[in-house]
């Protein structure tokens, strides 16, 4: 068997951007132009014209658009327009060189996302023919997550709702990499200080990302669209605390008081929930737990932006302050998908975080 470094990957694909690979029916690949080089973005389109919400997802770490294949197919058939980007560096778009990704900041990754959810206002502002801003619906996996928590508490783009996907949180991310505790500093010197030197095998792909029973050909099919190199900075940055809440909360539009029905008679209707927190009930990586907690914290950030009258559309007489734990409300929803792990969208049983979504998302519109 090689040395550890000799079995991964040093160099830019070449051709650079990589020879597009064949799409499933329905799915067509366009390229968003950037200063720094071609972006890749997959388009899943409804078959008949829709006034639906466009979805943008967003991949984590080593992750590229082709890990939503499943839930575009699954979205356009129910009308919703879908779009996923890769970044600099993953799946079909421009790749820098080992060490310029190596040390490339998450403000260059913001920028690849923010070109991603720009180019898809403006597509569908033109296929819509409307004269605003077309919206889209966020959802963001993993590191991919914390990434666009920072990029909306900046206020780069706004939204017309936000699912964290088994997404690492902006509140600070050491706990979601206490799985590797033990074991990553002898894989990055075995491996030479590479960046993959926790995914160079198919076994250290597995444990992370799929349950147990998860068939080795499904995690292969995973491991064959990551990334042979990734930005470490990117992950560094996101280690300490890089958003507030509220921030977060305020650039996300379209806020307003549910419908009034016969179970709450008598009660606060509640708000809208346009912020959601999905968890996998066998991560290792953003355990349940964790994304609990963070919903907690995004609760309290929406009470604190209706308190300061930060929300247009939103009053204090319109809240339930309710405190279950598990309950949808205070403009956030918390809701774990029973028998998956992190990579939940490439599971076998990836309908149940698909239908879990498609509720939420129906919820929004």
């Amino acid at each position: 068997m090689p040395f550890g470094p000799f079995t991964l990957q040093w160099r830019p694909p070449t051709p650079n951007p990589p020879s597009p690979s064949p799409l499933p029916s329905g799915l067509t690949r366009t390229y968003i132009p950037t200063p720094s080089g071609p972006l890749e973005l997959l388009c899943a389109l409804p078959s008949a014209p829709t006034s639906l919400p466009p979805l943008f997802f967003a991949h984590g770490g080593f992750g590229c658009a082709s890990v939503w294949i499943p839930y575009m197919q699954f979205f356009s058939a129910k009308g919703y327009p879908c779009y996923a980007v890769s970044y600099r560096g993953h799946g079909g778009s421009w790749y820098p060189g080992f060490l310029g990704l190596y040390f490339t900041s998450r403000g260059s990754m913001a920028g690849d996302l923010v070109a991603g959810i720009e180019a898809v206002e403006g597509m569908e502002g033109r296929r819509r023919g409307e004269g605003e801003k077309v919206r889209v619906v966020l959802v963001a996996h993993s590191a991919g997550g914390a990434l666009s928590q920072w990029v909306l508490g900046k206020g780069l783009v706004r939204v017309r709702g936000f699912c964290m996907f088994a997404a690492v949180p902006g509140f600070g991310s050491w706990s979601c990499y206490a799985f590797w505790a033990s074991s990553a500093l002898p894989n990055f010197v075995y491996r030479c200080f590479h960046s993959r030197y926790l995914l160079a095998t198919t076994k250290q792909v597995k444990d992370p990302f799929f349950t147990a029973s998860t068939p080795w050909s499904v995690v292969q099919a995973l491991e064959r669209l990551l990334s042979p190199y990734e930005s470490m900075l990117w992950a560094m940055q996101a280690l300490f605390p890089i958003v507030t809440g509220p921030d977060v909360i305020q650039s996300i539009v379209g806020w307003k008081p549910k419908q009034p029905t016969k179970s709450n008679a008598g009660k606060k209707a509640g708000i809208v929930s346009r912020l959601f927190v999905l968890a996998a009930e066998f991560d290792v990586l953003c355990t349940p737990f964790v994304l609990l907690d963070a919903a907690k914290r995004y609760r309290t950030a929406f009470l604190d932006c209706v308190r300061l009258k930060k929300l247009d559309g939103v009053s204090e007489d319109s809240v339930d302050t309710a405190s279950d734990e598990s309950a949808d409300c205070n403009g956030v929803k918390f809701e774990i998908v029973k028998g998956v792990a992190h990579h939940l969208q490439n599971h076998v049983e990836w309908e149940k975080g698909a239908e879990v979504l498609l509720d939420w998302v129906k919820e929004i519109d």
